[in-house]
């Protein structure tokens, strides 16, 4: 997704595109692993505003992505829903003096995203909020049981037929042991 500079010159400009997964790598191989399958493209609105050398870009992205539930492993259906606000700002020097008492903050120090060129793409930044976005430990809903810990059985469907858990802790191997006492 390249936006030239030359069209946001004087005025906003209002994206609305809708993009294949495809279009972001990273997201593509999220997809070829099996660990974030995408099920929708990404539905991505967005104005783009220029104020001198810096370029703002605030927007959404919508999205569906089929998971792996962590609890009990079946395959589940994730709307992603996601505002951002990127800013853009052309590559600003870097100044090392070891003596200097002030140091000089890059554009990655500010949080922008810096660019050379008369050109921005904005796949990085885009595949860069999706990415965080996505639910670090994946439930297909919030009262998931999961498996059984003897069984394998799906807690979801109903109670299994294995007895009651005995709930150890890690020391309780420990229990019986005992030592000599040396006389």
């Amino acid at each position: 997704m390249i936006i030239a500079l030359d069209e946001i010159r004087d005025r906003t400009l209002a994206l609305h595109r809708s993009e294949p997964f495809e279009h972001f790598p990273v997201l593509a191989e999220l997809h070829e692993n099996g660990e974030a399958v995408f099920v929708r493209p990404l539905d991505i609105e967005a104005t783009v505003r220029r104020l001198d050398e810096m370029v703002m870009v605030e927007g959404s992205v919508n999205t569906v992505v089929r998971l792996q539930c962590c609890r009990c492993l079946q395959d589940f259906e994730c709307p992603l829903s996601v505002d951002f606000a990127l800013t853009y700002a052309r590559q600003m020097p870097v100044v090392e003096d070891p003596d200097a008492e002030e140091i000089e903050l890059t554009a990655d120090d500010l949080g922008l995203i810096s660019f050379e060129g008369d050109e921005i793409d904005l796949v990085d930044g885009i595949q860069e909020q999706v990415i965080m976005a996505l639910p670090f430990k994946p439930l297909c809903r919030e009262g998931c049981r999961g498996l059984c810990p003897q069984c394998g059985a799906d807690l979801n469907l109903g109670d299994c037929a294995c007895s009651a858990p005995v709930l150890e802790g890690k020391f309780s191997m420990l229990k019986n042991f005992k030592v000599e006492k040396k006389k």
